[in-house]
């Protein structure tokens, strides 16, 4: 087929593929609309309101996780960790702006009011002793605490993750690591001598101060300014002197709203550190008005303004910042899900090894993703705090990160707003039944998760994926694409031509002999032996293979044949001995490495990745891409590659049909096509012809045959007849020995290899 007759490339459509970029405008007009209006003509409370914005950070956990769980295949335990260490945050801003107004430590800082509680005094030590501890105090400022309260989840799951997904913990030992995890973050923040609230957690949730400086109101009195026979200039005199004198000592901020006149009232700008009212202000000396003196707190009432937290307008707004950050949060994950890294972490998912011998670092696309989830957990934390009014390390329980995954699996793993519902509905679900039912909540929540688990695994996301899919087979639209065996209408006549067409040109590529580059080998191995418990699995003196040449390898069940290959590629560590190619020793090289240099790898059952099209199988396999990308585009010369080499194999018409509806030999071909596109110097190709009917082995060994011409190549096989196709150099292993080498016709004629493999 020419390149004018390859068909164009199709994005995945239908209801499903649809609303998952339109599920933002559900959002947006159920809660950004409907809510408003129910609460603005009294049918909801501003209570009801708060909840809404509490059930959505609780969404934006849920979406975090499925990006971990349900794309990349991590289960974490610990979300519930990154979620309290960015509630914290906030926490300890409000702490700070809330509490005991004017008290300050000895280095005039003001201490938060939840450490009057906790704050371990020494002996002899009084309160002007004391000193914030030096982690609070960046947490001052709003813009510090935001940006600390993504940072930090973010980069304790790096850490986390570069140590263990670089030690290739998976599967449950990942979620047991986790889950321990946060039950030690749980104990270290209940203690006291921590200094951040202890059991009680961080409170004293009273207002929201921007600016990084707290604003203090001084509210004149008329009636007492004319009882002392002052003016309203006379105070502004007074606080301006005192203003000049602070900043000389570096305690005032600079000029920018620091004393200003409203309406018969002042307001000053308080220092960073905080502010001592009583020092600083009520015991300040206006003017004398005979005896005693007369001070600022006999005049006037003093103080601080900011957003109060218990004001609806307030918690109006913090619900109206959650719904925006969560369609933010949702639309980035969309994106991210729906670029090239995001087929790299369904492959991860689907074949974490295949991907590996493709020349990727599945690590650090797993670092990345764990830490990113961390920084979404963090900012919905962030939001929780002040819409809950207080945090403590109750939030981080275990049983808090399980209710995460309840929610995923609820909603539908694997699917961004699948969580976003599942973390709704079920928040929502538990909200009425522990109102009205408070004992039967565990039990209605048990039996739901049963139930999704049992009859519907994906969740509400797999309900409507398959009313979407019944619609459009209804329409002729919809369902798994039919096989070749399904739709291969030639004659008996014509697939016997084909055939026979096949046969000719196989024997014609196997009867040109090959010009194999002499000189230096292409690939050797010397001494090489594996042991397992104390059995030599493989036991190799010598092996080459030069460049352009193909070399067959057989041998009975476990002869040491795949083990070679394992050796080879990287995936087994050689008890002694060295493997190299092009002269670089590559025995202890990591596979990713290992692909990188040239040698692809094909295993004895097709790995390729099930949840992908066949189009996005091919595109993992493009050389040169296997870093961290979120926006590469595929070129020209690249899809034109791509489709060229799936029309060689028949798999042009299935390139937007999902793998898992492939046919076995389909998927034989897919992964072997995906090798040549890498571009390989040295092809490993482990049982190619296995499962195969009698017309894709001859297909098979024609591709093959195809290859030499560019790749080296070794094919492990027991099909003597697909050996027979392939008629080149052979080499035959027994008990993990090599015990004859030759063409097909001398190993044949070989007695002990009669004896050993093919009989009499």
């Amino acid at each position: 087929m020419s390149e004018s007759k390859l068909p164009s490339i199709e994005p995945r459509s239908g209801l499903f593929g649809r609303l998952e970029w339109r599920f933002p405008l559900i959002l947006i007009v159920i809660y950004g609309l409907l809510v408003p209006v129910l609460y603005k003509f009294g049918l909801y409370g501003i209570d009801d309101v708060n909840m809404w914005g509490r059930y959505m950070c609780f969404a934006m956990i849920a979406v975090g996780l499925d990006l971990v769980w349900g794309y990349t295949g991590m289960l974490s335990l610990c979300q519930a960790l990154f979620f309290s260490l960015g509630g914290y945050a906030m926490g300890m801003y409000l702490a700070h702006h809330g509490g005991p107004e004017g008290a300050v430590d000895a280095a005039g800082w003001k201490i938060p009011g939840c450490l009057f509680v906790v704050y371990p005094g020494k002996v002899g030590e009084t309160q002007a002793d004391w000193l914030v501890p030096w982690f609070w105090k960046p947490f001052w400022w709003l813009s510090w605490t935001v940006l600390l309260g993504i940072l930090i989840p973010s980069l304790v799951a790096f850490l986390v993750g570069f140590f263990v997904f670089r030690s290739r913990v998976r599967g449950v030992f990942f979620a047991i690591l986790t889950q321990a995890l946060t039950v030690m973050a749980m104990s270290v923040f209940m203690v006291n001598d921590m200094k951040l609230g202890g059991t009680n957690g961080v409170t004293r949730f009273n207002r929201i101060v921007f600016g990084g400086r707290e604003r203090i109101e001084i509210v004149l009195k008329e009636d007492e300014l004319a009882k002392a026979s002052l003016t309203f200039a006379d105070i502004k005199s007074v606080l301006e002197k005192r203003r000049t004198e602070k900043r000389r000592d570096g305690e005032v901020p600079a000029p920018g709203g620091s004393l200003e006149e409203s309406e018969e009232n002042i307001l000053l700008s308080s220092p960073a550190k905080g502010v001592n009212i009583n020092q600083d202000y009520k015991d300040l000396v206006v003017s004398k008005a005979g005896d005693p003196k007369v001070t600022l707190k006999d005049v006037a009432e003093l103080r601080f303004r900011g957003f109060n937290l218990t004001d609806d307008s307030v918690k109006f707004c913090l619900y109206i910042v959650t719904l925006a950050l969560l369609i933010l949060v949702y639309l980035l994950c969309r994106y991210v899900v729906s670029s090239r890294m995001g087929r790299v972490l369904v492959a991860i998912r689907d074949n974490e090894d295949r991907l590996r011998f493709s020349g990727f670092k599945p690590y650090r696309y797993k670092v990345v993703v764990y830490a990113f989830a961390a920084g979404i957990a963090g900012l919905g934390g962030l939001l929780y705090a002040p819409q809950m009014g207080i945090f403590t390390p109750h939030n981080m329980r275990p049983i808090e990160s399980i209710l995460v995954v309840v929610w995923v699996a609820v909603g539908g793993r694997g699917s961004l707003w699948g969580a976003v519902t599942g973390a709704l509905v079920v928040n929502y679900g538990y909200n009425f039944l522990t109102s009205r039912y408070p004992d039967y909540w565990m039990f209605v929540l048990a039996a739901v998760f049963l139930l999704i688990v049992l009859l519907a695994p994906g969740g509400i996301a797999s309900l409507l994926k398959w009313v979407s899919r019944s619609l459009r087979s209804g329409t002729g639209d919809g369902g798994p694409a039919a096989g070749p065996e399904d739709m291969d209408d030639r004659s008996a006549g014509a697939a016997e031509e084909e055939m026979s067409k096949r046969l000719q040109r196989i024997k014609l590529l196997s009867s040109v002999k090959q010009e194999v580059d002499v000189g230096r080998d292409l690939l050797e191995v010397r001494d090489i032996t594996v042991l397992f418990d104390g059995f030599k699995a493989l036991d190799v003196k010598q092996l080459a293979v030069g460049h352009r040449e193909l070399k067959v390898i057989i041998g009975p069940n476990g002869a040491g044949k795949t083990t070679l290959c394992d050796v080879i590629s990287g995936k087994t560590r050689p008890t002694t001995g060295q493997v190299f190619f092009e002269g670089t020793d590559i025995t202890l090289a990591p596979e990713a490495d290992i692909a990188q240099l040239g040698v692809g790898r094909k295993f004895q059952t097709p790995t390729v990745y099930d949840s992908l099209t066949v189009y996005e199988n091919m595109t993992l396999a493009l050389p040169g891409r296997q870093g961290i990308s979120l926006g590469s585009r595929i070129t020209d010369d690249e899809r034109t590659s791509i489709r060229s080499q799936l029309e060689r194999v028949r798999l042009l018409d299935d390139e937007h049909r999902e793998v898992e509806y492939l046919s076995h030999g389909q998927r034989q071909w897919l992964e072997i096509s995906m090798l040549i596109l890498t571009g390989p110097k040295l092809l490993l190709v482990d049982e190619p012809a296995a499962g195969l009917t009698d017309e894709e082995t001859v297909l098979t060994a024609e591709l093959l045959l195809e290859c030499r011409e560019e790749h080296s190549i070794i094919v492990i096989e027991h099909d003597m007849e697909f050996v027979r196709l392939l008629d080149s150099h052979v080499t035959v292993l027994n008990e993990g020995k090599i015990m004859a080498e030759g063409s097909v016709a001398e190993v044949q004629a070989n007695e002990e290899v009669r004896e050993a493999y093919l009989g009499r």
